[in-house]
This record gives C-alpha cells, sequence and structure tokens, in this order.
C-alpha cells in the first residue's frame, strides 16, 4: 500500500472538517472518512487513496480543477511549508542544490515515486517526476507551483515553468522545464 506523510495530508483533512455542507463527501470512501476522523500527525505515515481523494475533492470542488488555480495553490502551499517545515531548503544557495533537497524531502513525503533533476545552464533546469500516480493531474499542476516558488525563493529571481511531458497524457514520466 502506497502512503504519504501526514505533513503532506494536514491541509486537506483540515479543509474537510471545517466544510460543515458536505461539500466534499461525495468524494470519500468509508475508509476515507475513517482515516480522516482521528488526529493526523505530521510525521505520521496514511494511505495515499485516502490522500488522493481528499486532494481531489478540494481540486474539483474549491478550484474546479483549474490548472491556474492549483498551480497557485502549490505556489502558496510551497512557501508556507519551506518556511515552517522543510527550512533546510532556504538554507541552499543556488537552483541546483535546493532542487536536490526538494529531491531528498519528496523521498520523505512519499514512500513511492522518485524527482530527477537536470540541470541545463545556469538559468534552467528540468524535473522528472517518475513512477508517481500517473494520472493524479491537479497533483502535478499543485507540484509545479510548489517547485517554481521555492527555486525562486532560494535564488530570489523570477522563476518560469512550463510542463514538457504529462503521464496522464501518456509520457513515462511528468516532466517540468523552469527557467530564471
Amino acid at each position: 500500500m502506497r502512503q504519504v506523510k501526514g505533513s503532506m495530508f494536514i491541509m486537506f483533512v483540515k479543509a474537510i472538517k471545517s466544510d460543515k455542507k458536505g461539500s466534499f463527501d461525495k468524494f470519500l470512501t468509508d475508509k476515507d472518512r475513517e482515516v480522516i476522523s482521528k488526529l493526523i500527525l505530521s510525521s505520521g505515515w496514511y494511505p495515499f487513496e485516502t490522500y488522493k481523494n481528499c486532494f481531489l475533492a478540494l481540486s474539483t470542488v474549491t478550484a474546479n480543477n483549474n490548472p491556474n488555480m492549483l498551480r497557485d495553490w502549490g505556489r502558496v502551499y510551497g512557501e508556507e511549508t519551506v518556511k515552517t517545515i522543510y527550512k533546510s531548503i532556504l538554507l541552499k544557495k543556488d537552483a541546483k542544490s535546493a532542487i536536490e533537497e526538494y529531491q531528498r524531502i519528496f523521498k520523505n513525503q512519499f514512500d513511492f515515486g522518485r524527482m530527477e533533476a537536470t540541470i541545463i545552464s545556469d538559468n534552467e533546469m528540468t524535473v522528472a517526476v517518475k513512477d508517481f500516480d500517473k494520472d493524479f493531474e491537479p497533483w502535478y499542476y499543485v507540484a509545479q507551483g510548489w517547485i517554481e516558488r521555492v527555486i525562486q525563493l532560494v535564488i530570489q529571481k523570477p522563476v518560469r515553468s512550463e510542463i514538457m511531458e504529462r503521464s496522464w497524457a501518456g509520457a513515462p514520466a511528468t516532466v517540468f522545464k523552469l527557467n530564471w
């Protein structure tokens, strides 16, 4: 069973629990409800499928699965998490060392999948997400914004990104190209 760290999961659980209208109910299974009814610890491991269902519920209900809004979420969440939980990234001095630190963190967030970064030049890199949930399209938009904002915080320059390959469209990996 694939798992995700609680630090990646807490935000979604809080949002779902705070909803008194039941807007997210149709997206959750009985097992999901059981998992999120308990205290979610940042350091704990939780079922990836429950995380995915909660993520999809929020991205559908709150963002209408709009890629630009999801990317913006990633930017905000990226800044929030590196300033609170993953401060080690902000100690890096360049994009290469920042993305290497994020690769290490990614391994601690999910017990499957991997990220591979390739530095193309002094102001360009690609980041490939491999062996992850290939059809989890909304997650990739959030990841794009997260990576973009975190690199920007480290190098103190505007960062632009685009998705070059999409696993949900049949590519073997989802590949982001970033430049600054």
